[in-house]
């Protein structure tokens, strides 16, 4: 629950710091003292949408800092939601519970939650003291509180909103949650079939293509780096004379003697070998020079014979090298489509091979999807007959429920959710006949809510049979039975007492005090009967000083209490003042009666009286 709210220069509101028990705390005071500032700023420190707007004329920043006490269950959601974001160690330090006061250390705790808004707009939030997203404030957010603003009861206009109070109200949220699971499947199988079909053509001219690659590339009959070895062949054919002048001559000189009678230097080599084995003999300092000369002698016969090789294999052949040519060119062709080297040629020969084979498995994947689709389909379809026969019968719970809530808030007429499924022959089979109907992640439903304000008269949409305080205090009913399954602990209804008045205010503020018997409730409200019952009494009062515009919040004590209620009433006098101590007295009787009825599970304690705690803005 919100234990502690303190908010700094938001919007009317310098300065407020304010504690909170449990049970229903009222938030009143006169008209423009921004009874509704509390509640925004409450919205803010949650993650909510925010502007330089809410920024207090001459400040530079606004702050609202929130701390909640967390049961256990509470406590679990918020560390499950945090683990999923990778800050579980926000929640999972010091903040366990005191074992030593019976608890396990664990689950329950503290949470801090603060934002600051800039004068540029810039806002910066935290969690315990850690900067992060405000998305992340608006997910942790989402299992502490949940606010019904003024205009909230134009959600029961919408189909989509009735749908979830209903599955809500079901406990149907997990069933609906495998179905979207099954069903987000069966939309992704389905989109894989239609692309395989809506490319048919496509696929046939990518096979014809990739067989023509192929065949191109295996008739050229490719040999890894021959084009370099071509390269250097038909440097050979194109330099064939010079290559025999010039070898012709290093063979003359080595071997052969040349034409001004030089002696070969094979000879020369071989007479300086033999006379250096000599002096070795003599003299043993020269033997590493005469080895020396000798294996050159060795090396030199190796050269004579290679060269007498290069220049017997020089051919001047012109049909080679126009063969050589011709080959060449095929090579630069096929690179220039395939890749830079034959390598990449071949490689690519490969991947063509492998996508032909996986195209030719086209037909069997096709029928493996069609298999898939249809029974995913089948799936669907009984997962969504079974989540619809659960709703009706939800709905007729709820029925039976609201309208117990609705004959205790005076407004006669029937309640009824009304189920409908459309027919669509590419929907989904969800009847025992066989029959098809339109389907999507929430399944074959669409869900109204429908109301008969007069008996005998036909139940027609709230959106068309119900006033403005009629969806109001329809969305209170709805509140009041959602309670026994919503597991968020703060409510805040922000003027839900629109276009109530009489005794049907009394009424409201005793539905208000009974949910703050499951629930912290606070409410915004005009009407003193709805005041009255309030655990806790807020009160906000305008005022303007050296010209400047403050709004006032305090807690109200007992006495203060007496006041504001007679004020509510018309005016502080001697009449309002016995009118607004009898609607406190007559509220007090009726929790207290209220909680001696409840056999074996009182719920929430009542609280205990807030003392006065005033402070300035």
């Amino acid at each position: 629950m919100l234990r502690e709210l303190t908010i700094r220069n938001f919007a009317l509101l310098e300065i407020a710091h304010l504690h909170f028990g449990t049970g229903l705390t009222v938030l009143t005071g006169e008209t423009g003292a921004g009874k509704s500032i509390v509640i925004d700023a409450i919205g803010c420190v949650l993650g909510g949408r925010t502007s330089a707007e809410v920024v207090r004329a001459g400040a530079d920043r606004a702050t609202v800092e929130a701390i909640f006490d967390l049961d256990v269950e509470t406590a679990d959601a918020v560390r499950t939601t945090l683990d999923g974001l990778g800050m579980a160690d926000l929640i999972d330090g010091d903040e366990g519970g005191d074992a030593s006061e019976g608890g396990s250390g664990r689950g329950t705790g503290a949470l801090a939650l603060s934002r600051e808004i800039g004068r540029n707009g810039r806002s910066v939030a935290r969690l315990n003291g850690r900067a992060v997203p405000a998305s992340t404030l608006a997910q942790v957010g989402a299992h502490l509180i949940d606010i019904h603003g003024q205009h909230d009861h134009l959600s029961l206009l919408r189909a989509d909103a009735q749908r979830d109070l209903l599955d809500r109200f079901g406990v149907l949220v997990d069933a609906r949650r495998a179905l979207a699971d099954r069903w987000r499947a069966l939309g992704a199988a389905s989109r894989a079939r239609r692309a395989m079909r809506a490319d048919a053509r496509e696929v046939a001219r990518r096979i014809e293509m990739l067989g023509y690659q192929v065949e191109e590339i295996v008739q050229a009959d490719l040999t890894e780096g021959e084009d370099e070895a071509l390269q250097r062949e038909r440097v050979r054919l194109a330099n064939a004379g010079r290559l025999a002048e010039l070898g012709g001559a290093v063979l003359g000189r080595l071997a052969a003697g040349s034409d001004d009678g030089a002696t070969p230097a094979r000879d020369l080599v071989a007479l300086a070998a033999r006379d250096l084995d000599a002096l070795a003999r003599v003299d043993p300092d020269l033997a590493a020079t005469a080895t020396s000369v000798a294996e050159a002698a060795t090396l030199l016969d190796d050269a004579i014979r290679t060269m007498a090789d290069y220049v017997d294999a020089i051919e001047f052949n012109p049909a080679r090298q126009a063969e050589v040519e011709r080959r060449l060119d095929l090579l630069a062709a096929l690179k220039h489509k395939y890749g830079a080297t034959v390598a990449d040629v071949l490689a690519y020969e490969e991947r063509a091979r492998a996508e032909l084979e996986d195209l030719a498995t086209r037909d069997a994947r096709g029928q493996a999807l069609d298999a898939q689709v249809d029974a995913l389909t089948v799936a669907v379809g009984a997962e969504a007959e079974a989540l619809s026969t659960a709703r009706t019968a939800a709905g007729d719970q709820l029925a039976d429920a609201i309208a117990v809530e609705l004959r205790a808030l005076s407004l006669k007429g029937a309640f009824e959710a009304v189920l409908t499924r459309t027919p669509d022959p590419d929907g989904v089979p969800a009847s025992p006949d066989g029959a098809r109907w339109r389907c999507d992640e929430t399944g074959i439903d669409t869900v109204a809510f429908h109301f008969a304000p007069n008996p005998g008269e036909p139940s027609r949409p709230v959106a068309r049979t119900a006033s403005g305080g009629e969806l109001s205090r329809i969305l209170l009913a709805l509140k009041a039975v959602l309670s026994r399954v919503d597991r968020t602990p703060t409510l805040i209804f922000d003027e839900v007492d629109t276009g109530v008045g009489g005794r049907n205010a009394q009424v409201l503020g005793e539905k208000l005090a009974g949910l703050g018997d499951r629930h912290q409730v606070f409410c915004v409200t005009h009407l003193p009967q709805v005041a009255a019952y309030g655990d806790g009494h807020v009160f906000l009062a305008k005022h303007v000083s050296d010209g400047r515009t403050t709004t006032e919040v305090s807690h109200l004590d007992p006495h203060g209490r007496v006041t504001e209620l007679a004020q509510m009433l018309g005016g502080a006098t001697t009449a309002t003042l016995a009118q607004a101590r009898e609607l406190l007295d007559r509220a007090g009787a009726w929790k207290r009666a209220a909680r001696d009825a409840d056999d074996g599970d009182p719920g929430l304690p009542l609280p205990r009286s807030q003392g006065r705690d005033r402070v300035r803005g």
